[in-house]
Order: C-alpha cells, then sequence, then structure tokens
C-alpha cells in the first residue's frame, strides 16, 4: 500500500505551529522553551507513544534531535488547550498512519553492523564507524528492494575523500553521485536519461570525514534525492520496481553509519558476478554474448597474411545494385595503400583490381576510407580518402571500373574521414580526427557537390582528459537525429557519443557510451528488423571477449537512453591480444550482414589477415535464444 506523505505534512506542520505558540506561554519572565519543533511523518508512530506520556514535561526538538525538558507552560489554560489540542491530533495521526503502518522497513545498516545487506564485488567491514570499504566494483546493497508504489530509503554515511571519486547510490541500473568530476553531484544510467549528468556542487553539502544523511523518496508521481534535506535530483513519474538499491565507494572510501529501507519490500534477483570496472555494473553483468568465431563455413579470407605480409584496416562499399562490394586496405600496420578487391556476389568471391589503380595509390598511407557520394546533378562518384601526406584521395566516376589521383584536400590528420554522412540538403558531412594542443580532437567538414569541395574543417569533439577519435555517425530511425560514436583513445572508462538535431551544424557535448559500445573504430548497420548491429574491436572494461572482434546489437534508444542494450556478438576470435577492428560493415538485401576487419586468423607466425564473416538476425537470435539467462529476443520487437 502506498505510503501518503501530502497529508502528513498538513497536519504536521498544524501540529508545530501549535507546538511553537503554545511553547510562548510561560510564567513572568521566563524564556520560551523551544524555537522549533521537528517531526519526520514516517516516524509519526513514535512520536504519538511519546505524546502520550503524562504531561508533567515535553520534547524540545531541534533538526532531528529531541529530548526532554523540564520547562512546561505554568499557565494552566494553555496547558489545557495543549492538551487537548495535541490528543486531538493525535487521534488524527493514528488513523493516518493505520496506512504508512503497512509499508515494512528494513534495516539494512545499523550502528555500524550489517543487518540485512548484500555484497557484490567483495566484503565490506564492519567496526564501530560503521560498514566501511572502498575500491571499484564493490557494492553494499539492501538484502529486499522498494516494488512499484512509493518508497523512502534513508542513509546516514560519510566519504574518506572528495576529487571526482565517483562514490555514489545505486538504484538499478543508475547511479546518484556524491563526488563527481570537479566535485559536483551526478547521475548516470538509464533513470536519467542515460549518460552522465553533472549537477551542483557537492562539496557545499558533503566534506570529507563528515557524515551526512541522504534519502531517496518516492510519491505522488515524483522521486527525490536529497543530501542533508538538501534536493540535489529527481525522477519524474516513474513507478517501476527497484532491481538492486545501495551504495559504491569506486575511487574512494565510504563508511555507512545507518540504512533503512521502507516500502512495499520484494525479494531481489539474484547478484550476477561484477568484474572489471565498467560503468554500469548491469552494463555487461546483463549483456548476453553470442559466439560465432569458431564458425569458418561463415568466414571468407579476402587476404591472406604471410610470415612477410601484414594485411591490415579494411573498410568496405556496398553499391545500391546489393551486391557489388568493394574492399580497400593497407599493408602492414597505418601502412601504405595499394590493394583494393571487388566482389560481384555479395562478398563470396572477389578479385584483386591492385594493378587498375593510380599510381600515386601505393604513395597514400594509413587506414583508407571508401565511400560513395552523389552531387545535386546526380552524378555518382566513389571516393578512397587516406591519411597522409595531407589527406590524398583517389575517385572513380564509372563504378570503379577506373580510378583518378585526385588533388589532396590538405587537411593534416591522424586519420582521414573514418564517417561520412548524408545530410537531408542533400551534401554530406565527414568526420575524422587529429591530434590538438591537448588531446585528441574530432573535427567535421562538409561537402555539396559530391565530394570534389570541401569546407574549411572545425571541432567537434574535444573533451578534456579524454581523447575522442575514429568518429562513426549514423541517422535515427526517425531521421530527425544524428548520433556520433567515438573512441576514446586513453582507454580509461568507455567509449564517447555525441548527437545533433540540426543536420551537424552543432553536436551535443560528448558523453559515455553504454558500457557494450565500448570499443575502437565502431561501423555498422542497420538490420531489416530495425535493430542496430555495430562492429569494433573490444575494448570494454573487465569484457571476457576484450581485444576480439565483436559487434553490439540494440536499438537507438538504447544508445540515447544510455541502456546497455541485446547482447554481443562475437565476430571473429584474433590471435593478437588486441590488433583487430577498423571493420566495414555491409547489410545485403536479403538480410545477410557481411563484417569484415583485419585480424591475426591463425596462431604462429603468420602475420594478420583481412577477413569477413557473414550473419543474419535470424541466426543471431536462434543462438541468443540457448544463451543461458539471455531470454526471448528483446531487440525484434522495438520500434523500427
Amino acid at each position: 500500500m502506498n505510503i501518503i506523505y501530502a497529508p502528513l505534512r498538513v497536519l504536521l506542520s498544524a501540529w508545530s505551529l501549535s507546538a511553537l505558540a503554545w511553547s510562548q506561554v510561560q510564567t513572568e519572565g521566563r524564556p520560551p522553551a523551544t524555537k522549533a519543533v521537528w517531526l519526520d511523518e514516517l516516524n509519526l508512530a513514535n512520536a504519538v507513544i511519546a505524546l502520550n506520556r503524562r504531561f508533567h514535561g515535553y520534547y524540545v526538538c531541534r533538526g532531528r534531535s529531541c529530548q526532554a525538558s523540564s520547562q512546561f507552560p505554568a499557565n494552566h489554560e494553555g496547558l489545557t488547550k495543549m492538551k487537548t489540542t495535541v490528543l486531538f491530533t493525535c487521534y488524527l495521526a493514528c488513523a493516518l498512519c493505520a496506512r504508512v503502518a503497512a509499508a515494512e522497513k528494513l534495516v539494512v545498516v545499523e550502528n555500524g553492523r550489517a543487518m540485512a545487506a548484500r555484497y557484490a564485488g567483495a566484503s565490506w567491514e564492519e567496526g564501530s564507524g560503521g560498514v566501511a570499504t572502498e575500491g571499484t566494483g564493490r557494492f553494499l546493497l539492501a538484502a529486499k528492494n522498494p516494488d512499484a508504489g512509493d518508497f523512502r530509503v534513508t542513509a546516514r554515511l560519510k566519504l574518506a575523500r572528495l576529487g571526482g571519486t565517483a562514490a555514489a547510490f545505486v538504484i538499478n541500473d543508475s547511479h546518484v553521485g556524491f563526488d563527481g568530476r570537479g566535485n559536483r553531484f551526478f547521475t548516470e544510467g538509464s533513470l536519467f536519461g542515460g549518460a552522465v549528468r553533472l549537477l551542483g556542487a557537492a562539496d557545499e553539502w558533503v566534506q570529507p570525514e563528515v557524515a551526512f544523511t541522504f534519502e531517496a523518496v518516492r510519491g505522488q508521481d515524483v522521486t527525490r534525492f536529497l543530501i542533508n534535506d538538501h534536493e540535489i535530483c529527481r525522477i519524474e513519474k516513474w513507478h517501476g520496481p527497484v532491481m538492486r538499491i545501495g551504495f559504491r565507494p569506486w575511487r574512494n572510501r565510504i563508511t555507512i553509519e545507518r540504512f533503512e529501507v521502507q516500502g512495499n519490500l520484494i525479494d531481489p534477483p539474484p547478484l550476477a558476478e561484477l568484474t572489471g570496472d565498467p560503468l554500469f555494473s548491469s552494463g555487461h553483468v546483463q549483456l548476453p554474448v553470442v559466439d560465432i568465431s569458431q564458425e569458418t563455413n561463415r568466414q571468407v579470407v579476402i587476404a591472406a597474411g604471410t610470415e612477410t605480409i601484414y594485411q591490415g584496416h579494411p573498410t568496405t562499399l556496398l553499391l545500391s545494385d546489393g551486391k557489388t562490394m568493394f574492399w580497400v586496405w593497407t599493408i602492414g600496420h597505418g601502412g601504405p595503400c595499394g590493394p583494393m578487391a571487388r566482389s560481384d556476389d555479395g562478398g563470396l568471391r572477389w578479385q584483386r583490381l591492385d594493378d587498375t589503380l593510380p599510381k600515386g595509390f601505393c604513395g597514400h598511407h594509413n587506414c583508407p576510407s571508401l565511400y560513395r557520394m552523389v552531387d545535386p546533378a546526380g552524378t555518382e562518384r566513389l571516393w578512397v580518402f587516406s591519411a597522409e601526406p595531407n589527406m590524398p584521395r583517389i575517385m572513380s566516376e564509372d563504378r570503379g571500373k577506373t580510378w583518378s589521383e585526385m588533388k589532396p584536400l590538405g587537411f593534416p590528420c591522424v586519420m582521414t574521414f573514418s564517417s561520412v554522412v548524408r545530410l537531408k540538403d542533400g551534401g554530406y558531412a565527414g568526420l575524422y580526427h587529429r591530434k590538438g594542443p591537448k588531446g585528441l580532437q574530432v573535427l567535421q567538414s562538409n561537402t555539396a557537390d559530391g565530394g570534389l569541395t570541401w569546407s574549411e574543417p572545425r571541432v567537434v569533439a574535444e573533451v578534456e582528459g579524454k581523447d575522442p577519435c575514429e568518429p562513426f555517425a549514423f541517422r535515427s530511425p526517425d531521421g530527425n537525429e544524428l548520433c556520433c560514436l567515438m573512441r576514446e583513445n586513453t582507454h580509461k572508462r568507455v567509449s564517447l557519443m555525441m548527437f545533433s538535431q540540426d543536420e551537424a551544424k552543432t553536436w551535443s557535448q560528448p558523453v559515455d557510451t553504454p558500457w557494450g559500445l565500448t570499443g575502437d573504430r565502431h561501423a555498422g548497420v542497420r538490420a531489416p528488423d530495425g535493430r542496430l548491429v555495430i562492429a569494433f574491436r573490444d575494448k570494454a572494461p573487465g569484457s571476457p571477449t576484450g581485444g576480439h572482434f565483436v559487434a553490439w546489437v540494440g536499438s537507438y534508444d538504447d544508445i540515447r537512453q544510455g541502456k546497455p542494450g541485446q547482447c554481443r556478438v562475437k565476430l571473429l576470435h584474433g590471435y593478437h591480444e588486441w590488433d583487430c577492428g577498423y571493420p566495414g560493415m555491409e547489410v545485403l538485401p536479403d538480410g545477410t550482414i557481411v563484417a569484415t576487419t583485419y585480424i591475426k586468423y591463425h596462431p604462429g607466425k603468420e602475420k594478420n589477415s583481412v577477413v569477413s564473416t557473414r550473419f543474419t538476425m535470424k541466426d543471431i537470435d536462434r543462438l541468443l535464444a540457448a544463451v543461458p539467462g539471455a531470454g526471448i529476443p528483446a531487440g525484434a520487437t522495438q520500434a523500427r
């Protein structure tokens, strides 16, 4: 049954004002006994018991501390009014408390002892000061959670230090943080719209080694989060059950003196094993993995590595006929360009085109990218851009039969355009990255004539303390927004993402992606059923497929709201600890997805090869159904 707040607040306000007036009833020359009266509405039943004592004394309350006082109104008439009004107040309070009494209270921590707690990651220490621990991957959670409906969580705790430690309150897959970047409160997770959001200054309310009170209260369609009675954030119209609730120290030491949960309590789901250092603990413990990496019947070797030849960094292009496909790649890691291959059957068989390309193409270096663009007059051009020297390029106007060397764009870069996305006005936005004065920067240049000329580049992403690079931009299902995923090259946490709602004229501040999208050099397609399939080199902290060629499967809403997604797919196994990725991703008319990468395909002395693997979403759903705990594939029913 719901806990009723508003009527009690009104009632208690009247009671408090009456008590304050009664305190003015005094004998001549005697000062008032109290200046304020306070009562916690959820502890009203205890107050009623106290007020039924004999009236030879009464309680003076300041803040949350109450003590008996020998100073009471000597005026008999005032005392009589006091007795009558208090008794009437108690009568009404008891009637209202009948509903409050239906809410169960769970004492999780009391007097430094864990009474009803669960631990994830590692146990906490018990002592006279409270239950304490420090370090990432450690959680203290309540043994029962509030179900749908109103609830209240109260705790008293302290932090050992401040300085962007990410110590936080945990609720479902989300956090209310006590010490974020710049010593500010923060929120993160699906309950708060996904990515990290910095709030007000934390050091105004939280100090090192000073205990503070934290509350989470849901009632009347609002969930409020308070520190020392100060609201730091809220959630509107969230009524769902709580799957986990508790605290984490992360890069801090946290001591919990008291922790209580009140509401309609239910048993929680089993705790999954927590490993690594993901942004959200739910990010990888709830994300099943489908492994097709050993199914060699799906795989096609485009260019085999040898003991002396390293095949690296491919990209692909599927033409509008749905079957003609091109590959370009380099010899060596970031080495010279030159190889190109073509397939006329969707990637099953191929032929090399190296000898038909301009001689100067072999002098281009580092990660060529392949795109098709159409100018306002309808002329189709195929382009290959490379990084060095000065972003050189070659072009074809006859669907890849012949190629011409074009003037370099002259844009200094680490990588050339890793993404080109078409805009509603018929132009294209190209995104790439370079070294800036404080780290890596993502830049954008536009073309309005099908790739012949490009605008002066401008910086669209630069993040202090992080290195955004290798952007991958794509359009939302409704067509009204662009999303850009970016590799984060410090690899301290997860990847980055930003959004544009004005056709790439402006971009939002980059924020963290969901854990499952953490990787290097994203590239993706939209499957026929609407799901996104995005491939990359896996760099997610604690991932069981770290360093291999993987794909994330989920909806656009999963990305936008910071949700984990549906699953991950291990596409190919690499026999090097990290050297793979830089994928080409194409979807054929029959729904077959062709994912291409460079990878150390065999153990031993052979260097990297260019390899593709093929699958459909029906294949993934069938295999996913056999993964323990994966459940019914939810992505297939999500909005297209």
